[in-house]
Parts: structure tokens; C-alpha cells; sequence
């Protein structure tokens, strides 16, 4: 789900953060909201809109570290398989 926040104004532009949320309620008592930055929604005093993309550093290196482990264990399955 992409979320918005309320515009900020900043000399006749508007500017909105967007993000993507993640949300995994069970019950009343428990649950697990995720949000990731997703990009930022420009509006100029013309009114042209663009939206700008955030690249989250943070899920690239996430990703990077899961895959390299993963590249790991095969190979060290390769490794003990073979001796």
C-alpha cells in the first residue's frame, strides 16, 4: 500500500513524501508495520507534477548481505560435498 504524507509548501511548490507500508496486524494486540521510502511527489507553481524516486540504500545492502550468504553456503556445500 502507498502511502502519503500532507504536502509541504516551499516557494509555490508542494512537495509530498511517498511510502510503501507493509502491514501484518493478527489482533488488537500484536502487529507489524514495515514503511520503506518509495519516492518524493513534486507539484511546481505551474502545476506540471513529477515524481522523483528514492533509492533506499538500505534494502540494496539488505539484499547484497542475504545474497552473498546464500552464494556462501553453497559454496561451501560444493567444498565439504567434493571431500
Amino acid at each position: 500500500m502507498n502511502t502519503n504524507r500532507p504536502p509541504v509548501k516551499w516557494r509555490g511548490y508542494q512537495i509530498s513524501p511517498v511510502a510503501q507500508a507493509f502491514r501484518f496486524v493478527p489482533s488488537a494486540q500484536f502487529g507489524i508495520i514495515w514503511n520503506r521510502p518509495v519516492g518524493v511527489q513534486v507539484q511546481t507553481p505551474q502545476g506540471e507534477t513529477q515524481f522523483l524516486p528514492v533509492h533506499d540504500l538500505t534494502r540494496i545492502i539488505q539484499v547484497i548481505i542475504i545474497l552473498s550468504g546464500l552464494f556462501l553456503l553453497f559454496l561451501l556445500k560444493l567444498i565439504y560435498k567434493r571431500s
